[in-house]
């Protein structure tokens, strides 16, 4: 827990005040506007399965996207969940296939999840809808045979979060997806974690907190810290990326630097990569470039 005073966690947790390359309002509308390009130029180039529903609610679909004219069976699926304090409107779905053509074009499956946000639903729901989401893409991973078997599993799924999104994708780490088939997550190869928050209890000091109507110990729960054991017994078999930008605050800095450490401590295969020039949001617009260094990672991670 952070030995920072209550009245400047508000400043500490607000990466857009973090930024090396503009002010806070700047730095966010840049942020949405590079996200949103991106994301544009990902419909235009590739094949994509539009507004697949997940759930009933108008938040619950993903996009899945393929090179045009490759086949689909046997290709690695990189799940991306976008980040935005699990509440901001700006960040969505939508928005979310911007690294998708590189990606892509290396031989992967991409699908940009949507879920519903704060406060018309609580964090616990949306923990919940994007665990039925991913049960849907591990049913959709065997339909196209994204695991194959021969001597050894050689591709899968993998998850690729930033900031509240990375919160999100490793407590998918330590889900159960299936009664019948143990097997279900085990298909869930590996994760890219990127400027994540998994100690929630400093929130519930801020004005994130309007939204998310946390308790201390409500905050606690829902924090992946505080499933270090059971993620990392999940996690035997995975590969965890954990990356931080250079100009990130220095407690999303020292977040990740903890859980990475936890988790390699655990026996969890993992990489710590602090990525230079780069602030809580152009460390994600970057991958949208094929050259760039968290790009090539995810490639590299998905074997391809």
């Amino acid at each position: 827990m952070t030995s920072i005073p209550d009245q400047e966690l508000e400043f500490h947790y607000s990466p857009s005040r973090w930024s090396h390359r503009m002010g806070p309002d700047e730095v966010i509308a840049n942020h949405v506007e590079a996200v949103e390009k991106g994301s544009r130029i990902s419909m235009w180039t590739l094949d994509c399965e539009a507004a697949v529903s997940y759930g009933n609610s108008q938040g619950q679909k993903m996009d899945i996207f393929h090179k045009k004219n490759t086949p689909k069976r046997g290709a690695p699926i990189m799940v991306y969940i976008h980040g935005g304090y699990w509440q901001i409107k700006e960040l969505n779905r939508e928005n979310s296939s911007f690294l998708a053509v590189p990606l892509c074009n290396a031989g992967a499956t991409v699908i940009a999840l949507g879920y519903d946000l704060a406060p018309e639903v609580s964090l616990d729901r949306i923990i919940f809808q994007v665990k039925k989401a991913l049960q849907l893409i591990i049913d959709l991973a065997k339909e196209r045979q994204s695991r194959q078997v021969t001597f050894i599993i050689l591709v899968g799924i993998y998850l690729a979060g930033h900031s509240a999104g990375a919160h999100l994708a490793i407590m998918m780490l330590m889900a159960e997806f299936s009664e019948e088939d143990e097997f279900d997550s085990e298909l869930i190869k590996g994760a890219v974690l990127v400027s994540g928050v998994y100690d929630l209890r400093p929130l519930t000091k801020t004005s994130n907190n309007v939204a998310l109507k946390l308790s201390e110990d409500e905050a606690w729960r829902y924090s992946p810290l505080n499933f270090i054991q059971e993620i990392s017994h999940q996690s035997q078999n995975r590969h965890i990326i954990v990356a931080v930008g250079e100009y990130d605050p220095p407690e999303f800095r020292r977040q990740s630097g903890e859980i990475e450490k936890m988790l390699r401590d655990n026996g969890v295969r993992t990489n710590y990569i602090d990525v230079p020039d780069v602030d809580h949001f152009s460390i994600v617009d970057k991958l949208a470039e094929p050259g760039y260094l968290l790009t090539k990672e995810c490639v590299r991670l998905m074997g391809l």
